[in-house]
């Protein structure tokens, strides 16, 4: 089995190709390799590598550059998207596609589920669903996993700006208090998704096809970017990846000057996800312990 792999080289892609390399075959052309916003040049990659699987991890993920670069945001969240599915749906093979908590306006303090409506508050959330409504209308067999506050041991990302910024603190740490969600590690989410995949794989193309759909995925239970911070720095005090825990200051929204809006309420219910595919999810916290592991044992070795 050959699995296309886009965005290979992003903290969710790195750990996907580990785990779906159990799966088959992973092909992960870099940016170099494969320009996403040439779509000629990606029907051409498409015609040329003949894959069983289609995973998609490439998007535009800079919330407030989307506000000005909308361009960009609608042609690698949308038009990409739709010819991946377009071709899934020619070919009749799976497309597994990350989406993301927002799609919604975060009003409410109840989980949402996969099948309330969609408001986005800014331009990334619309061209995300944009995205999710193309592979509907294109009618392939599809995964669409929304998920919530990714990060990883590596990359660019809350925790690693937290770490980076206990070192350097001079001054109280001024973090968001009213926004919640659930942080969730990219690994974590690679392993549950690659366990999905195994599953309908196995299964009766007929059976399989049932589950295709919209699915909530992320770690369980839920927090705020201050308790996230709050959590991270005592961790990593405990394992010795930071000296002494900064000080920290719960502030609003509205006193973060930022270009685009932020959903409020980020909590997904992932209920359906977890009864279909018998998944055992995780919880944030357990999560968070795992990634600063990764990060004592590399400090460790120098990797």
């Amino acid at each position: 089995m050959k699995i296309g792999l886009f965005g290979g080289s992003g903290q969710l892609g790195r750990a996907l190709q580990l785990d779906l390399a159990a799966l088959g075959e992973v092909v992960a052309p870099t940016r170099q390799q494969l320009d996403l916003t040439d779509s000629a040049a990606l029907q051409q990659w498409l015609a040329q590598h003949r894959c069983d699987v289609l995973v998609n991890a490439a998007a535009m993920t800079q919330v407030d550059a989307a506000e000005t670069d909308t361009e960009l945001a609608m042609q690698l969240n949308q038009h990409v998207v739709k010819q991946l599915a377009e071709y899934a749906a020619q070919h009749n093979i799976w497309l597994v596609h990350f989406s993301t908590d927002y799609v919604f306006d975060g009003s409410g303090e109840t989980a949402w589920l996969e099948t309330d409506e969609c408001r986005p508050l800014q331009q990334y959330g619309r061209s995300k669903r944009a995205g999710e409504l193309a592979i509907i209308a294109a009618g392939c067999q599809h995964l669409v996993i929304r998920t919530s506050w990714l990060y990883d041991s590596q990359g660019q990302n809350f925790l690693l700006t937290m770490l980076r910024q206990a070192q350097q603190a001079t001054t109280p740490l001024r973090i968001v208090a009213d926004q919640i969600g659930a942080p969730t590690y990219a690994p974590a989410l690679s392993t549950f998704v690659s366990q999905i995949l195994e599953q309908l794989l196995k299964l009766p193309q007929q059976q399989a096809r049932l589950r295709s759909g919209i699915y909530h995925l992320c770690a369980q239970g839920h927090c705020s970017w201050f308790e996230f911070a709050t959590a991270i720095f005592s961790a990593a005090k405990d394992l010795g990846l930071v000296e002494q825990m900064p000080e920290v200051v719960a502030i609003s929204s509205r006193e973060l000057a930022r270009t685009a809006a932020r959903p409020q309420n980020s909590r997904l219910d992932t209920g359906k996800v977890q009864a279909t595919f018998n998944l055992q999810l995780t919880d944030w916290q357990q999560q968070l312990q795992q990634c600063l592991n990764v990060l004592k044992n590399s400090a460790k070795t120098g990797k």
